[in-house]
C-alpha cells in the first residue's frame, strides 16, 4: 500500500506567489518565489496557527470567534485566487475575503454586519520567511535570527520583519498592517499570543486581554495585531495585508512599499468560485489535560522523594532515590520550554555505535516523536515535534480516549516521570488513573508504548502517528504493508535513504483487536485528507500495547509473548551503573545538598552524552545526525576517558581520522558518521587541533601509541567519499600539521581565524578577516595541543617530537608578543599589514565595544600557557568584568545589533534573539572556567560555579533563574530581555541580577560529557595515566570528608577527603593506616597532586578499597 503525501486540496496562485490550503481553509504552504512565508503547515485535526478573531465585549465578559478555518466552522468557496469564508457569530454576520495578487501582496478583506456595542478584532500569523528547508528543518532557529521592527503608519501599527540570516543568498522580507481601521496594540511572539496555560486550557491567552505591544525576539515567530474598539450598527469593511519580498538587503529603517500596497489594494480580477465542500470534524472533543493531583495521591505513587523543588508550600518536582525525575503538572504551567525526554537504546560501549533506535517524548501526550534508526535527520519514521507550547498537536504518536460521546486528545497529565529507561504518564480521570509508558528495550532495537487503567476499566482509544519515513512530514510518498497486527513501513522509491540504506524499515506490533485507518476517522464524512496519519483504533481495552522496531538491514528478531518495563528499567541502571563507573558521593553526616545533586545529575548528564555522541540531536535541536569535529573530541572523548572506556575511544578516533579531508588534511566542521557521505567542507581554524588534542590524551591516557601505525583512508571535499589514499594515522597526523604550518600570518607563528573559533557566533564578515584575523583563544589551545602531541608520539618519531615542541615554543612566544597588550589579553588580533596590529575584544578596542573574551583568558590557563602572573590577572578580569550569578559570560558587552547587517561578525550581528551563545553564558565556556579555576586551585570558585550551572533546585545558587526542566543539560543561560537593543542598553543587569534568566537550548552539546571530566578528573581529582593514577582534587571546604565512590582500574573503591591544614607535605594518600608512596605532580600555580603507580594502587585495593586523601589548602 501506498500512503501519498498530503497535498493541500485548495492552491491559490498569482504571479510568482503559491499559497495552499487545507478542505477547511486551513493555511498549509505559503510560498513567494522561493521563500516560505508560514512557519506551521496547518493539519487536519488542529487547523492552522494563524486566525482572524471576532472580540465581543459585553458587560464583564468577552467573548471571542475565530473567522476563518476550520475552528470557524464557516462556509468556503475558492477561486484562482481567493477565499470566500462566511458565517455568523452571536448577531454578527461576516465575510472574510482573502486576495492573493500578483505582486507579492495579499489581503483580508472583512466585512461585518449586524448591530453591537463594543468590539475588535485580532489578527495573527505565524511566520516563518525562509527558504523552505530551513523554516521546516528547525522554525525555533529560524525564528532567532527573525528581526521584527514595528513603526506607526496610517493605520495605526505595522510589524516589518526580516531574516537576517542570508537565504540561498536573500533576505526575506515580510510586512503586515491594516487598512480601514487602526491596530493599537500587537504582539510578535507565540509565547505572547498562546501562553504557557495554553498548554491546559487550549485557548490562546491574548484573546482574552490586550496585546501586550512588546517587541519579544523569541523562538516562536508568530505576529498579531489588534484594532481598535468600534461599534457596529449595519456594515464596516476593513482589510489586513502582508507583503513578501525574496530579498531586503538592508536594515529595516521605515514602512515601505505603500505605493504597490495601494495598487495592488485597488486592483480587481475577475474571480469564479466554487464551494469548497468543508469535512465535518465531528468526533473530536476538546483536549484532555488531567485534574491536579493531592499530596495523598501522590504519597501513594511516589512515596520516597528527594531534592523537592516548590514555589512557596507548592510541590513541583522531585526526584527519586532511583534518579527517577517527576514533574508535576504546576511547574510545566509555569514552564516555558516543556519538559521533554529522549530515549535511546543502548550500544556495546566498545564500538562506534550504528542504527541505535531512538525516540523523543515530552510532558504534554507526546508519547514518541522523531522515532529514528541511526541517522536522526534522514532514518525517521515519526514526525518531530513542533513549537513550544503544543499548539500543533499532530506530531508524533498522539493518544485520544472516548470521554463520553467524543475522542479526546491526552495532553498534560497530573504527573510525569522520566527515567533514562523511559518516560510515563499518569493521567487522573473521574474514577479512574490511565498510566502511560513509553520506553527503550535493552539490547533490542525497540521502543514499546504501554497503556493501562489503574482500575481495569474499558475505553475505545485512537492512537495516531504522523508518518515521514523521511527528513519531514508531508514531503514523500511511503509505502506500508500489514498481515495480521504486524505493519512494515518503509520509505518509497525516490527517498534519498534508499541510496545508502536500501534495507531501512521499520515494523509495528499493534493489539490484535486494532484496525488501522488514516485521518478519516475523525470526519463525518470518513473523508481521507492526510494519508500518513496512521490512525490505530482501539475498541473497549484497558490496557495495550504497540511496539515499533527500527531496522536500517534486512535482520529482524521477531516480538516478544510481552513487554516488562520493570525489567527493563533495570537492565538500564546497571548499564548506567557501570558507564558511570558507580559514581556516587556521600557525605559523613548524611547527604548533602551538593553531594546529592550531583549523584543526581550525573546520572543524567551521562544518559545526555550518549545521546550528544551516539544519536546527535536534542529537545530544541531535533536535526543533528553528524558529529562535530570539535564536538566529538571533547564531550564523548573526554567523557569516555574518564569513565576508561578506553576501546570507544580508539574506534572513535580511527572514525574521526578517516574523515580528514584529502586536499587541504583538516578536517570538515562537521560530518555523518554513518553510511551518508555528507560533511561542511571547511572549517573553523581551531578545529584542525582538536583530532590532534583528542589523539595525544588518549594516548597519553592508554600508552597506546600503536594508534599511529593504524591505516585509515581519507576523504574527498567535494562529495565527502573514501579518497581511496589510505595512510597510517602517524602520516595523517603530520600533514594535519603542515596545514597548520601553511596557515601561520607572514613572518609570525600566529594562526589564522579561518572560518572562525569555538564561538560560532563570530565567524568572520568578509575574507579579509578569515586570513588576517587571529584568536587567542585559538593560540593558546595550538601551543597546549602541540606539545602533548609532541609527548605522545616521541616513541614512536622523535624527529617529529622536537619539531612539534619546536612549533609549540613559537606559537608562545608569538603569543606573547603579538595578543598581550598593557597585560591583558586580547580576544582578537587583526593584522592590517605587517606594520600595524589592531588590537579586538581589548580595551584599546574602539570599534567593537567589547574589551574582554573569557575564551583566551580560560585556555591560556588550562594549556598553562600563561605564567602566574598573568594567569592571577585573567582571573581578576574574569571576576570583575565577566561574572554573573548565573556563570562567567563570553564578554563582557554583547556584539553590535544593527537591524541584522553583518560588518564585523556573521551571527553575532545577525541574531535578534538573545539566546544562546547570543546571551554569552554558553555552558561549555563556564566548564572551561571551573577547569582553570581547578588548574589555579580555586576550589570555592570552582565548585561554586559548578552550582551555579546545575539545574538541580538551581535557585537556590542562583536566584534571578527562572523555573526550568531540572533533569537536562541546558547550553546556555538567557538574559529575559526582548530585544537586542533591550539587551546591548541593560546588560549590566545580568552582574547585578536584577534581571532573571532562562534557560536555553537542551541536551545537544558536548557540555555533559566534559562536566563528568571536570567533577570526576578535576575536582574530585582521580584522572588516569599510562601505568599511573593521578590523584589531584580540589576541594571546597565545606566538603571536608566527603566520600567518593568510583571504579577504578575495574575494581570499585571510595576516596576520603579530609582538609587538613596542620600537614607538612602538600598532599598524603593512605589506604588503612598505609601511606601509600608516589611522586609529587608539577603544577606551576599551586601545589599538584599525587602519582601513584598502577600496580600499587591496585594492590593496596586488595587490601582495603578505601583510599584516605589528606590535602593541605
Amino acid at each position: 500500500m501506498i500512503l501519498k503525501t498530503l497535498s493541500a486540496p485548495i492552491a491559490l496562485k498569482n504571479g510568482n506567489s503559491n499559497f495552499t490550503f487545507l478542505p477547511g481553509g486551513d493555511s498549509f504552504e505559503w510560498i513567494h518565489e522561493s521563500i516560505l512565508i508560514n512557519a506551521f503547515r496547518g493539519n487536519t485535526l488542529d487547523g492552522s496557527t494563524n486566525n482572524i478573531y471576532l472580540r465581543i465585549y459585553k458587560d464583564d465578559s468577552l467573548n471571542f470567534y475565530p473567522l476563518i478555518g476550520s475552528a470557524s466552522k464557516s462556509s468556503l468557496k475558492s477561486s484562482n485566487s481567493s477565499l470566500v469564508f462566511e458565517g455568523i457569530a452571536e448577531q454578527i454576520s461576516y465575510t472574510v475575503t482573502f486576495r492573493l495578487t500578483p505582486y507579492g501582496i495579499w489581503f483580508w478583506d472583512i466585512s461585518l454586519k449586524g448591530e453591537c456595542n463594543k468590539a475588535d478584532i485580532i489578527y495573527s500569523q505565524d511566520i516563518g520567511i525562509g527558504s523552505k528547508g530551513s523554516v521546516n528543518t528547525n522554525e525555533l532557529y529560524a525564528a532567532q535570527y527573525l528581526g521584527h521592527s514595528i513603526f506607526e503608519g496610517d493605520w495605526g501599527y505595522v510589524i516589518c520583519s526580516r531574516q537576517n540570516m542570508e537565504q540561498e543568498g536573500t533576505y526575506p522580507y515580510l510586512q503586515q498592517g491594516s487598512l480601514g481601521i487602526r491596530s493599537t496594540a500587537y504582539s510578535t511572539d507565540g509565547t505572547q499570543f498562546f501562553g504557557l496555560s495554553y498548554k491546559k486550557t487550549n485557548i490562546p491567552e491574548a484573546l482574552l486581554s490586550n496585546l501586550p505591544s512588546k517587541n519579544k525576539q523569541y523562538e516562536l515567530s508568530h505576529t498579531a495585531l489588534q484594532t481598535e474598539t468600534f461599534s457596529l450598527s449595519g456594515t464596516k469593511q476593513f482589510s489586513f495585508y502582508g507583503i513578501c519580498k525574496s530579498n531586503h538587503p538592508e536594515a529595516i529603517k521605515e514602512i515601505e512599499y505603500l505605493q504597490e500596497l495601494h495598487k495592488a489594494y485597488t486592483s480587481s480580477e475577475p474571480q469564479s468560485f466554487q464551494p469548497v465542500k468543508v469535512p465535518s470534524l465531528t468526533k473530536t472533543g476538546t483536549p484532555y489535560a488531567s485534574e491536579q493531583w493531592n499530596m495523598e495521591q501522590l504519597n501513594k505513587y511516589f512515596p520516597h522523594r528527594i531534592l523537592e523543588e516548590k514555589e512557596g508550600d507548592s510541590l513541583l518536582s522531585f526526584f527519586t532515590p532511583t534518579n527517577s525525575h517527576v514533574v508535576l503538572q504546576s511547574k510545566e504551567l509555569i514552564t516555558e520550554r516543556p519538559h521533554g525526554h529522549i530515549l535511546m537504546t543502548n550500544f556495546d560501549l566498545t564500538k562506534v555505535p550504528q542504527g541505535v533506535v531512538s525516540s523523543t517524548n515530552y510532558i504534554y501526550g507526546l508519547f514518541n516523536c522523531q522515532l529514528v534508526v541511526g541517522n536522526t535527520t534522514y532514518n525517521k519514521l515519526l514526525s518531530n515535534h513542533r513549537g513550544l507550547l503544543n499548539v500543533e498537536k499532530n506530531s508524533g504518536q498522539r493518544i485520544y480516549v472516548k470521554i463520553g460521546d467524543f475522542y479526546r486528545q491526552l495532553t498534560l497529565p497530573a504527573a510525569y516521570e522520566m527515567d533514562v529507561s523511559g518516560s510515563t504518564w499518569y493521567y487522573q480521570l473521574d474514577e479512574d488513573i490511565l498510566i502511560i509508558t513509553t520506553f527503550a528495550m535493552y539490547n533490542r532495537p525497540e521502543i514499546v508504548l504501554k497503556v493501562r487503567s489503574v482500575n481495569n476499566r474499558k475505553y475505545d482509544f485512537i492512537v495516531t502517528h504522523q508518518l515521514t519515513v523521511g527528513p519531514n512530514e508531508y514531503e514523500n510518498d511511503i509505502v506500508l504493508e500489514k498481515e495480521d497486527n504486524i505493519i512494515q513501513i518503509h520509505p518509497s522509491s525516490d527517498v534519498i535513504t534508499n541510496s545508502f540504506y536500501p534495507d531501512l524499515h521499520f515494523r509495528m506490533r499493534i493489539p490484535k483487536n486494532s484496525t488501522i485507518t488514516d485521518d478519516s476517522i475523525f470526519f463525518e464524512e470518513n473523508t481521507t485528507i492526510n494519508p500518513s496519519l496512521l490512525s490505530v483504533m482501539i475498541p473497549d481495552s484497558s490496557n495495550f500495547d504497540i511496539i515499533i522496531q527500527g531496522y536500517d538491514s534486512r535482520n529482524e528478531i521477531p516480538f516478544l509473548d510481552s513487554y516488562d518495563y520493570p525489567a527493563q528499567k533495570e537492565a538500564y541502571h546497571k548499564y548506567y551503573d557501570s558507564l558511570t563507573g558507580n559514581f556516587k558521593l556521600s557525605a559523613p553526616n548524611g547527604i548533602p545538598l551538593t553531594a546529592e545533586k550531583l549523584n543526581a545529575i550525573i546520572y543524567w548528564y551521562a544518559h545526555d552524552a550518549l545521546i550528544h555522541f551516539a544519536s546527535p540531536h536534542g529537545l530544541e535541536q531535533s536535526g543533528g545526525a553528524a558529529w562535530g569535529t570539535r564536538d566529538v573530541c571533547q564531550g564523548p572523548i573526554e567523557f569516555f576517558l574518564t569513565t576508561q572506556h578506553y576501546q570507544l575511544v580508539r574506534n572513535i578516533l580511527l572514525t574521526l581520522f578517516s574523515h580528514q579531508i584529502d586536499q587541504n588534511f583538516e578536517w570538515p566542521q562537521w560530518f555523518m558518521f554513518d553510511l551518508y557521505p555528507m560533511h561542511q567542507d571547511d572549517c573553523h581554524g581551531d578545529v584542525v587541533f582538536w583530532p590532534l588534542k583528542a589523539i595525544s590524551d588518549y594516548i597519553q591516557a592508554t600508552g597506546d601509541s600503536s594508534i599511529l601505525e593504524e591505516v585509515v583512508d581519507y576523504r574527498t571535499a567535494q562529495d565527502a567519499l573514501p579518497a581511496n589514499k589510505p595512510e597510517t594515522i602517524l602520516l595523517h597526523i603530520k600533514r594535519a600539521v603542515d596545514a597548520i604550518k601553511n596557515r601561520y600570518l607572514p613572518g609570525t607563528a600566529l594562526i589564522s581565524y579561518a572560518g572562525g573559533d569555538w564561538d560560532d557566533t563570530l565567524q568572520p564578515a568578509n575574507i579579509k578577516l578569515r586570513e588576517n584575523l587571529v584568536s587567542a583563544w585559538t593560540q593558546a589551545l595550538a601551543m597546549q595541543t602541540l606539545e602533548l602531541l609532541s609527548n605522545s608520539v616521541s616513541h614512536r618519531d622523535e624527529a617529529f617530537a622536537k619539531n612539534l615542541s619546536r612549533m609549540a615554543k613559537e606559537i608562545k612566544e608569538s603569543f606573547y608578543r603579538y595578543l598581550i597588550k598593557d597585560g591583558v589579553i586580547a580576544g582578537f588580533l587583526y593584522r592590517e599589514s605587517e606594520e600595524h596590529m589592531k588590537y579586538m575584544l581589548h580595551p584599546r578596542d574602539t570599534e567593537t565595544s567589547i574589551q574582554y573574551r573569557l575564551l583566551p583568558l580560560t585556555r591560556s590557563i588550562i594549556a598553562q600557557l600563561a605564567e602566574p602572573e598573568l594567569a592571577a590577572r585573567n582571573m581578576e578580569i574574569i571576576h570583575q568584568h565577566l561574572s554573573c550569578p548565573d556563570g562567567v559570560r563570553l564578554m563582557d558587552h554583547p556584539a553590535s545589533y544593527n537591524g541584522g547587517i553583518s560588518k564585523i561578525f556573521l551571527r553575532a550581528e545577525q541574531a535578534a534573539n538573545v539566546g544562546r551563545e547570543i546571551s554569552l553564558q554558553y555552558v561549555h565556556a563556564h566548564i572551561r572556567y571551573i577547569e582553570a579555576s581547578a588548574t589555579l586551585g580555586l576550589a570555592e570558585k570552582a565548585w561554586d560555579a559548578l552550582m551555579r550551572i546545575t539545574p538541580v533546585l538551581l535557585t537556590k545558587y542562583v536566584p534571578n533563574a527562572l523555573t526550568r526542566q531540572s533533569n537536562v543539560y541546558y547550553s546556555s543561560s538567557e538574559g529575559c530581555f526582548y530585544d537586542r537593543y533591550e539587551y546591548a542598553a541593560n546588560f549590566d543587569k545580568l552582574r547585578t541580577g536584577d534581571i532573571c534568566v532562562k534557560g536555553g537550548w537542551r541536551l545537544y552539546s558536548s557540555g555533559p560529557g566534559i562536566y563528568i571530566r571536570r567533577i570526576i578528573a578535576d575536582l574530585l581529582g582521580i584522572r588516569f595515566k599510562h601505568r599511573f593514577i593521578h590523584i589531584d582534587p580540589v576541594i571546597a571546604e565545606d566538603l571536608d570528608g566527603v566520600s567518593f565512590q568510583y571504579t577504578c582500574y575495574g575494581k570499585t573503591v571510595s576516596f576520603i577527603y579530609h582538609i587538613d591544614n596542620n600537614m607538612e607535605q602538600p598532599i598524603c594518600i593512605k589506604s588503612g593506616n598505609e601511606e601509600l608512596p608516589g611522586n609529587y605532580i608539577k603544577n606551576q600555580y599551586r601545589n599538584g597532586g599525587f602519582e601513584i603507580s598502577q600496580d600499587v594502587f591496585l594492590k593496596a585495593a586488595e587490601k582495603n578499597n578505601e583510599f584516605h586523601i589528606y590535602l593541605k589548602k
